[in-house]
């Protein structure tokens, strides 16, 4: 999940500037067709890797996105997760560019590495220069119309752009002037990609949101045209706990489900105060931790990613800490690789 940083928008604008020296107006010609553009160069590669059969829509692989960065190959390598979504292979594409940028550059790796939290604030800037890169700020201007920031924002530049709409969910969260969440979501309710700004934690993908009374409503509505609003949505993390009741908005676009919750100043409202002390927390909270298998009850959150800790210590911030297999191209622990090997040991064996 992606949240927004206090610096990650003048870093950006620092990657844009980067990119455009490198390669003058190539931040417009990517946002048509960043295949063919970085086809051409010589200083990266693209490699494909077919994953849809066995990786989930907006999952991750080697980033927060179907992806991943090899830099140690020569040229460095963006790997792309081959998909039916076509607007999400280009973002994918240009978040691996952005995490090139960044370890090519000494002044954006500077920056990184003086961020508190380096591997989630260099993954947040590569989200964010991907969105910016295919949705330029005229469109994000046209899209905010007199009404404000809404869910209809979000459907005018699915219609207006080639972007995605975890890159449409990005590009929106970045222009909140509250704490808020865009999410999307799977018609069963689960998360499939949200991002964040402000004091609210994007829910973790896969988290099932249903008993949120905003994605509810919705559900009830498969493909409706209608944009459907509620003034008690609260979205639900795996240790149990609810956020505060949070202003929301929630419409279909093209068989998943665009939603917008936030904390205050809803543009849709006239009058939409913060409402405190509204949390909630389940009398069972239990989980399962996908690095041990464990079961156990939720009573730790994480105060990075915000999700359940198990009782040895995992949690959603494991995936800073795992590795690609330069072979098999999957996501693992480091218990699985020898030593500094690049490859992990089912692939040396």
């Amino acid at each position: 999940m992606s949240r927004i940083f206090e610096k990650t928008e003048t870093h950006v604008q620092n990657m844009l500037h980067v990119l455009e020296s490198r390669r003058p107006g190539s931040v417009e010609v990517l946002a048509h067709d960043a295949f063919a553009e970085i086809d051409s160069w010589d200083e990266v590669q693209i490699r494909r890797v077919s994953e849809a059969a066995r990786v989930p829509d907006e999952a991750i692989l080697g980033c927060s996105l179907a992806g991943g960065y090899l830099w140690k190959s020569a040229p460095p390598t963006l790997v792309v997760a081959e998909s039916v979504s076509v607007r999400r292979q280009h973002f994918t594409l240009l978040h691996e560019l952005g995490h090139h940028l960044q370890q090519t550059d000494p002044d954006l790796g500077e920056a990184v590495f003086s961020a508190e939290d380096t591997e989630a604030f260099e993954d947040a800037a590569c989200d964010a220069f991907a969105a910016r890169v295919l949705i330029p700020e005229d469109l994000v201007t046209e899209s905010i119309d007199s009404e404000g920031l809404t869910v209809r924002s979000a459907l005018a530049l699915h219609r207006q752009t080639k972007a995605s709409r975890a890159a449409i969910c990005v590009r929106l969260a970045a222009e909140l002037s509250a704490p808020g969440v865009f999410m999307v979501l799977a018609p069963d309710g689960t998360v499939n990609f949200a991002a964040s700004r402000g004091g609210i934690f994007p829910p973790a993908r896969g988290s099932d949101q249903s008993r949120n009374p905003l994605i509810t409503a919705a559900l009830e509505a498969p493909g409706s045209d209608q944009v459907i609003a509620r003034d008690n949505t609260t979205i639900w993390y795996s240790t149990g706990h609810s956020s505060n009741r949070l202003y929301g908005q929630a419409a279909w676009c093209d068989g998943l489900l665009l939603a917008l919750a936030v904390e205050h100043g809803a543009a849709w409202k006239k009058f939409s105060p913060p409402q405190a002390n509204t949390s909630h927390r389940a009398t069972d909270a239990w989980d399962r931790c996908e690095e041990c298998n464990l079961g156990f009850r939720a009573k730790v959150i994480c105060q990075k990613c915000g999700e359940a800790r198990c009782p040895n210590g995992h949690c959603q911030c494991r995936f800073a800490k795992d590795r690609l297999c330069q072979e098999c191209f999957l996501l693992k622990a480091r218990s699985q690789f020898e030593s500094e090997n690049s490859v992990c040991r089912d692939c040396a064996e």
